[in-house]
């Protein structure tokens, strides 16, 4: 079996693992319970796929190290080991851990309405627009923003649920759009993976290619929606492994990263465009026959 086909049986097995928690722990009693096990299952499948030098914290309490300034508790943070946490607590093992080594945070959620996706993408909002204090000490990156240039990598931030009240692509993409409204593309969320629907990002009106992270603020909401269960599984580790490509946190050593085990162009599912955007053409060479990129081939 070739080495895609293999890295798909294991997505596949995983968005398996992931349904299977999604229904056993509706028994437990306590929210918090059912919470706490459904974040855990999310943290475990993404540290399979995610960049291995990645840290992966529990509801971690991003603050300013220096300045206590807060910027929530995050339910799943992917973080650098360079930066280490400046405070554990004792009882759980959680972390606090400063704004500059956040890469990407990612709030979990069991079924998704438009007030509860309202409130998770407010606190992706917070931590994406933290200030990063650490500065380098040689500005040789230059990253492009809706207000200009700026000497490091901002946080990322996205959504996962398990389920929708809605199962219209169109619906949750309307609610994700009248949040980002009036709001700069720097607070916007770089995804809304939703398990049982698809995985919602942003691309290029003028192409149909997708982007990894919104700039100008002419990006327009796609999805790629599910046509087997692990699609958006697939769709997201994809995502945060293109994100993770350009990991860096000012001060320490600069290192374009790889993106682990994952080809990009494994299938994702039915892609659905904005009305008036062209798909982008199709020049996938992998076992999938179905494929979608990031930018250019």
């Amino acid at each position: 079996m070739s080495a895609e086909l293999n890295i798909l049986d294991g997505f596949v097995r995983d968005a398996i693992f992931l349904d299977e928690t999604f229904k056993d722990t509706s028994a437990l009693r306590h929210p918090t319970d059912q919470g706490n096990e459904r974040e855990y299952a999310v943290r475990s499948v993404v540290g399979k796929y995610i960049q291995r030098r990645a840290m992966i914290y529990k509801r971690a309490g991003v603050e300013d190290s220096n300045t206590g300034a807060w910027f929530r508790q995050q339910d799943v943070v992917l973080a650098d080991p360079c930066v280490e946490p400046h405070r554990i607590l004792k009882d759980d093992g959680r972390v606090y851990i400063d704004p500059s080594a956040v890469h990407t945070a990612v709030e979990v959620k069991s079924v998704l309405d438009g007030g509860v996706l309202d409130t998770a993408l407010q606190s992706i909002a917070d931590v994406q627009t933290a200030p990063r204090r650490r500065r380098a000490d040689v500005h040789h990156l230059r990253f492009p923003t809706s207000t200009g240039q700026v000497d490091h990598i901002p946080t990322s931030g996205g959504v996962f649920a398990y389920g929708s009240t809605s199962k219209r692509v169109k619906t949750v993409i309307r609610w994700i759009e009248g949040w980002c409204r009036d709001r700069p593309p720097e607070q916007w969320p770089k995804f809304v993976t939703i398990a049982d629907l698809g995985h919602f990002m942003w691309c290029d009106p003028q192409s149909g290619n997708c982007v990894p992270w919104p700039t100008t603020g002419t990006e327009m909401l796609m999805c790629f929606q599910a046509t087997r269960a692990h699609h958006p599984l697939v769709a997201l580790s994809t995502h945060l492994n293109h994100l993770a490509r350009l990991w860096w946190v000012p001060g320490t050593e600069f290192r374009l990263g790889g993106v682990a085990d994952i080809p990009h162009g494994l299938r994702v599912g039915e892609p659905v465009y904005p009305a008036g955007v062209t798909a982008p053409r199709n020049t996938c060479n992998h076992p999938c026959l179905d494929c979608q990129r990031f930018g250019s081939p």
